[in-house]
């Protein structure tokens, strides 16, 4: 059953966590049936920090948990909805002691890139004159023009705008120039707006080529495509059968 599924997962909970959630039960806090299989899986995917901060909230308040998931998937809550079992699939009005840490968990880390500022940049190199580029073309680009990179000249002042013209200049049609995309390290994907100076460019930098992708309800959640449609019938196929003329007798068509 369920709740022997429920007992199974809570055994391989860590021990200090396992036997206060134990304690919980013991003491009648907490009774067979209050936590089913998916706010303990929930719970056991948690880190450890985050677990004992669950545990100390459920051994500090009044907990109420039929009924009373909170908004970040865990089956608890103090408000007197969750006492009634009231509250809604987003767990409105729902205690959430561990929402803080677990935004800043799910909270990607930026890159912090030094760069000097531009006009600075372009004192210390702009007399050195145009900087070479090269450009990993990848695969498609690749097997149009038969290298795979190429070297462009360009001065600091000039964008990543310049480097998609060139490409398209020496033949390049696999990527259409409005769905270019350069990226080099550390800085990630170039924008048009900045200049080579902004980044900080040396001469022999190394950019590499890629195609902008089209998001939307093409694709779905799991990154699977969505199946095409089907073809609408043409109006001849799609057309009802001819039905008996009114003014024909059934008996006619004998």
């Amino acid at each position: 059953s369920e709740q022997e599924i429920v007992s199974v997962a809570i055994r391989q909970l860590p021990p200090d966590i396992r036997e206060r959630l134990e304690k919980l039960f013991e003491e009648g806090l907490l009774k067979e049936g209050d936590l089913d299989l998916r706010s303990i899986t929930v719970f056991a995917s948690l880190n450890e920090g985050l677990q004992a901060r669950v545990m100390n909230h459920m051994e500090g308040e009044r907990i109420y948990v039929a009924n009373a998931r909170s908004k970040s998937g865990f089956l608890i809550a103090t408000c007197d909805k969750a006492k009634t079992g009231c509250l809604d699939a987003r767990g409105l009005g729902a205690i959430d002691p561990w929402r803080t840490a677990l935004v800043a968990m799910a909270t990607p880390k930026q890159k912090q890139v030094d760069l000097k500022p531009e006009r600075d940049w372009l004192d210390q190199h702009e007399e050195a004159g145009p900087i070479k580029i090269q450009v990993t073309l990848g695969s498609a680009v690749e097997a149009e023009l038969g290298v795979p990179s190429v070297t462009v000249e360009l001065p600091l002042t000039e964008t990543s705008s310049a480097i998609k013209a060139k490409l398209v200049a020496m033949g390049v049609k696999a990527i259409a120039q409005n769905k270019m995309m350069l990226r080099t390290d550390p800085v990630g994907f170039l924008k048009d707006r900045h200049s080579f100076a902004f980044y900080n460019f040396k001469n022999g930098v190394s950019v590499a080529l890629s195609e902008r992708k089209r998001g939307g309800s093409r694709f779905r959640a799991d990154h699977t495509v969505m199946p095409k449609r089907p073809k609408t019938q043409s109006a001849a196929d799609s057309s009802p059968a001819a039905s008996p003329s009114p003014a024909q007798s059934p008996l006619d068509a004998l």
